[in-house]
């Protein structure tokens, strides 16, 4: 190929590209990060609180359980309150103050781990007859059972929280009273009296954490 007359031959050479400059990294900002974080804990509690069980028990089945307990057997008896140093439940199973909803937890839980334990207790041991028998309105002592197991069907979800070491050991002392021959009968009545004290308690300083049909 040649040049034009005046003008000099230009040489072709290889055609390059364009290199565009590589697009710069983008880096989260620390705000955009901590609102990432926020939500993504947000979500994760809102699922844990949905998938969670709702567990209540009935405030007047509550206190049906509560009266018929009371109105079964007569008062304390003097000859059992050699076994009070070993066999009572502090106050401190309970909340000192009003209940906000962490409290309510607590009380309704300690309502139910007392209840589980008496049905064990039922479940386990019979009470004694002739001399040293437990002189409680069979009737009324029925109902009471009945009232237990339906609080106890009821709010089983409640199962599934890990127990009180208190109440625990609670328990293992009345129980170990049950089996002493002459004493047995002082374990049941102990028991009658703290199961009271529990229910009395709870409805009393802690309605408010009770499911009612009407507000009380």
């Amino acid at each position: 190929m040649t040049a034009a007359p005046g003008f000099p031959l230009l040489q072709a050479g290889p055609v390059s590209a364009l290199q565009a400059p590589a697009p710069a990294k983008l880096e989260p900002s620390a705000p955009m990060n901590r609102l990432a974080s926020s939500v993504l804990f947000l979500l994760s509690f809102l699922l844990l609180v949905f998938s969670m069980p709702t567990c209540h028990l009935k405030g007047p089945l509550v206190q049906s359980a509560h009266n018929l307990l009371r109105d079964m057997g007569a008062p304390f008896p003097l000859h059992c309150l050699q076994h009070n140093h070993n066999i009572s439940l502090p106050d401190s199973v309970f909340p000192s103050t009003k209940s906000n909803q962490h409290q309510c937890n607590q009380v309704v839980r300690v309502v139910y781990e007392v209840l589980e334990g008496v049905r064990h207790l039922f479940d386990n041991y019979t009470l004694p007859e002739g001399e040293g028998e437990v002189s409680w309105d069979s009737e009324k002592l029925n109902n009471f059972q009945n009232r237990l197991y339906r609080l106890l069907d009821e709010g089983k979800c409640l199962s599934r929280v890990e127990g009180s070491v208190v109440v625990s050991l609670y328990f293992r002392h009345v129980a170990a009273v049950l089996q002493q021959q002459g004493s047995s009968d002082c374990g049941w009545l102990c028991l009658r009296r703290d199961l009271l004290w529990v229910l009395d308690t709870a409805l009393h300083n802690h309605r408010a954490c009770f499911f009612w049909s009407h507000p009380h």
